[in-house]
């Protein structure tokens, strides 16, 4: 009775996220070149297809680094993971020739974009290039490790993957993401034992999210706990109906009726 609905359960993906734009927010006075460049990222952000105009066209004024790290951005904008990743990985190469402190960043959204378009061996490549700088702490240092978490995992390198969730709640303890991928890996790697710990963390800090319902249904289920799997997939469609989350609950919802009736 459980086979059917445990295989959708196996492939069951929780949405990531993608890069998203900084604007530059330094503590020390901003160049020129930095407002500038967060007026683009800005205009990137609103219209896209004018801040590739206005990056290309700024690059060509010789903006650099900044203009080609924009460009990637609108691309992004444009989900064109491609021309992103591209337009990142040019700038951080620029970026880290020329000595800019915030170079780890720039092959941090490098990795993030290549990861978004499923080139997983080249967004570990990045990251790690992120990583060497030493630059990054906390928070940005745990985000790093989260997206090559994400990475081992699409490659199927479990072990790898659970290595780097040490270091994200390590660095980034209050991120619900960092908490419910692994919580997701780990029933993945059949440790139902650490998947309801994990996904306990992820509902505190998190307590609306409908993806943390959806998965501690699906640890639920996994335990053969059917009253509780039903509660938190109904849970997540009451959360937010409309949500990818909420799609899967109920699809598990209507399975989970028939392979009782059966």
């Amino acid at each position: 009775m459980f086979t059917p609905l445990f295989l959708i359960l196996a492939q069951s993906a929780t949405p990531y996220g993608s890069p998203v734009p900084q604007t530059i927010n330094p503590s020390a006075p901003m160049t020129m070149s930095e407002v500038r460049f967060n007026e683009c990222v800005d205009l990137a952000v609103d219209d896209p297809a004018s801040g590739i105009v206005e990056a290309n066209k700024w690059r060509i004024e010789g903006g650099g680094f900044l203009a080609r790290h924009c460009l990637g951005f609108a691309h992004a904008e444009q989900f064109n993971w491609a021309a992103a990743t591209k337009s990142f990985a040019e700038a951080a190469q620029e970026a880290e020739i020329a000595k800019y402190p915030r170079v780890a960043n720039f092959w941090a959204q490098a990795g993030n974009a290549a990861l978004a378009g499923n080139e997983f061996g080249k967004a570990l490549e990045y990251l790690n290039a992120a990583l060497v700088q030493g630059s990054l702490v906390g928070l940005e240092k745990g985000e790093v490790h989260l997206d090559r978490a994400r990475a081992h995992v699409a490659l199927n390198d479990y072990a790898a993957a659970k290595t780097e969730f040490v270091q994200v709640h390590k660095l980034a303890p209050q991120d619900p993401l960092g908490w419910l991928l692994s919580a997701t890996l780990a029933r993945r790697m059949s440790d139902l034992t650490q998947a309801k710990a994990d996904i306990a963390v992820a509902a505190k800090l998190a307590a609306d999210d409908p993806a943390v319902a959806l998965e501690a249904g699906n640890i639920a289920y996994a335990g053969g706990d059917l009253v509780q799997a039903k509660a938190n997939w109904e849970k997540a469609v009451a959360m937010d109906a409309k949500s990818r989350p909420a799609k899967a609950a109920e699809k598990y919802l209507a399975q989970l009726v028939t392979s009782v009736a059966e």
